[in-house]
């Protein structure tokens, strides 16, 4: 299930990346909160197994390292982008968004096996999904 669900949020990072100082428009926006989302939500069902010790610490380190590098570069490509009227504030929360998910998720990779930080981290993933979501539409 993870499996796939890593393919899904390469496919949604292939499908909307807007390249470096290219101009977003709404849309554009729409569509990076729906990878944040999947990212998001991929790195809370990796962080639950963690909590639970149903995942191995390779395992969360390794996936949650795509993971945190995925949503950086979701970041870094919405923060070279640029949009104009409402779209540009949706730019800019949309990046600081997924700079925090990539966050949670390097914490996690840094310590798999800190069952309690991680239980934290799904519970923060979580409302950072939820959030993309709706900032999605």
């Amino acid at each position: 299930m993870l499996r796939r669900g890593a393919l899904i949020a390469l496919g949604l990072l292939l499908l909307v990346g807007c390249g470096g100082g290219d101009s977003v428009s709404k849309e554009d926006v729409q569509k990076q909160y729906e990878a944040i989302q999947s990212l998001a939500a991929e790195g809370a069902l990796v962080a639950d197994g963690a909590a639970d010790g149903r995942t191995t610490d390779v395992f969360v380190r390794v996936h949650t390292s795509y993971l945190d590098e995925a949503a950086r570069k979701v970041e870094s490509q919405l923060s070279s982008a640029r949009a104009s009227g409402g779209a540009e504030r949706d730019r800019v929360r949309a990046a600081r968004l997924a700079s925090r998910v990539a966050g949670q998720l390097a914490r996690l990779s840094d310590d798999p096996g800190n069952h309690e930080a991680a239980r934290r981290i799904q519970r923060r993933l979580e409302r950072d999904a939820s959030l993309a979501e709706r900032e999605a539409g």
